[in-house]
């Protein structure tokens, strides 16, 4: 848990960076930044997403609630979905992701009792299919990106709106939920691996499938772009720069890819949710979460408590990341009342001095929740109104059924009890 919650402070502060660095051709871009966040801290994000969806439901499914466990994950996804919709309200620049995140939690349920092996093969087929589906409707219906953080206001026009979550929005489900299903499939195989005492061989195979994942994706994007791309652009926009093509490949995307082109359906470009975009991020990811799991069981026990603030940040994404829209969008406030309104960009509006502020802001908040060893209280409202709604219509009671632990569960009975009562799906 605790290295699964380091990653999730790395996604988050991934998410600071992408939001609050400027970006190109504004002063102090920095191109290297912008190429290890963007499209890999929220992807890092939805597969620790899918992670905590395992852990969250996994003491229900073992004692055999299965109804309770999918109760328990539709009211997550409902409470995140609201969260979301309001949060969308505050005026700035930061895309709320959060409704999209929740209508991919929905999306999970049928798939929670899968065995991990066809969560791979269910992330395949959408890999797949959903860039040729995204690209090819936003083509036929002349948009680049509906959506954008989706508010209440968006609902007024229910088809738009539904049609924005799931495909032309710019944190699309078809996308999102081949995340979720990774990290999903990532955590089963990780407690298996735990149960059997091979979760150090499972981790290094798994840092190394991520980076192979990764490269493969860089390489082949690349020579494709190199043989098949570049001259396409040139035709389509004769003229144009090289730094002009370099903005359209480098991105970021709208969440589909730029064109329905073949070639620039197999380009890596972030944030197009493209085949190799995703096994970019999924590689990454995957390097990232088995790293850090790797670092929490070699770190020393005082190493971990000097770490106790980044732990009980990163186990409270819900509360931090709202935090963070609200002190940008208070940004975007004061610099729109700004009289007369400033020459060059304010530091704390863009720049690094804002994402220190955000990171030690974040950091804070951890301090504060580990000094009184309490949750998020976001995660505590999500948690417990959806352990009620699991108590009320998933059939759980006191005294329910507790089978013998056998197998993972006998080697790991503690950890179980670990995950129920700290998990943070949101």
């Amino acid at each position: 848990m605790v290295g699964v919650d380091f990653a999730r402070f790395l996604a988050i502060i991934g998410m600071f960076c992408a939001h609050l660095m400027t970006t190109r051709g504004q002063p102090g871009y920095m191109p290297w930044l912008t190429s290890v966040v963007e499209g890999n801290a929220s992807t890092l994000f939805a597969v620790v997403g899918g992670v905590s969806v395992v852990f969250a439901t996994r003491s229900y499914l073992e004692r055999g609630y299965v109804a309770a466990a999918r109760w328990a994950m539709l009211a997550r996804g409902l409470l995140v979905i609201l969260i979301g919709m309001t949060l969308a309200l505050a005026p700035g620049n930061v895309v709320v992701v959060l409704v999209y995140f929740g209508v991919a939690m929905l999306c999970t349920i049928p798939f929670l009792r899968i065995a991990p092996k066809w969560l791979l093969v269910s992330a395949s087929i959408l890999a797949l299919v959903g860039p040729i589906a995204n690209a090819n409707l936003r083509a036929v219906l002349g948009v680049m990106d509906e959506g954008g953080g989706i508010d209440w206001t968006q609902w007024g026009d229910p088809t738009v709106a539904l049609r924005a979550v799931f495909l032309t929005g710019t944190y699309p489900v078809v996308t999102w939920l081949v995340y979720l299903l990774v990290g999903m499939a990532f955590a089963k195989r990780l407690v298996a691996a735990v149960g059997t005492a091979t979760e150090l061989r499972f981790l290094g195979r798994t840092a190394g499938l991520g980076t192979l994942l990764a490269a493969f994706a860089l390489g082949t994007s690349s020579l494709i772009f190199e043989a098949f791309g570049r001259s396409s652009m040139v035709a389509a926009m004769p003229g144009a720069s090289t730094d002009m093509m370099g903005t359209v490949v480098e991105g970021p995307g709208f969440g589909a890819p730029f064109s329905p082109a073949p070639w620039a359906l197999a380009l890596q470009t972030p944030h197009t949710g493209a085949t190799l975009d995703i096994v970019r991020g999924v590689g990454i990811a995957l390097v990232v979460i088995a790293t850090m799991l790797l670092l929490a069981r070699a770190l020393p026990k005082p190493a971990l408590r000097i770490l106790e603030p980044v732990r009980a940040a990163g186990a409270a994404p819900l509360t931090v990341y709202v935090l963070h829209v609200l002190a940008a969008s208070a940004a975007v406030n004061v610099l729109l009342m700004a009289t007369p309104p400033p020459t060059t960009i304010p530091w704390w509006y863009l720049g690094p001095a804002i994402v220190a502020c955000h990171v030690l802001g974040a950091v804070a908040v951890g301090a504060l929740l580990a000094a009184l060893k309490r949750r998020g209280p976001l995660e505590a409202c999500v948690s417990g109104i959806s352990g009620a709604v699991a108590r009320s219509f998933g059939g759980v009671t006191a005294a329910g059924p507790h089978p013998q632990p056998t197998g993972e569960r006998a080697a790991r009975k503690d950890s179980s009890s670990l995950a129920s009562s700290r998990d943070t799906s949101t």
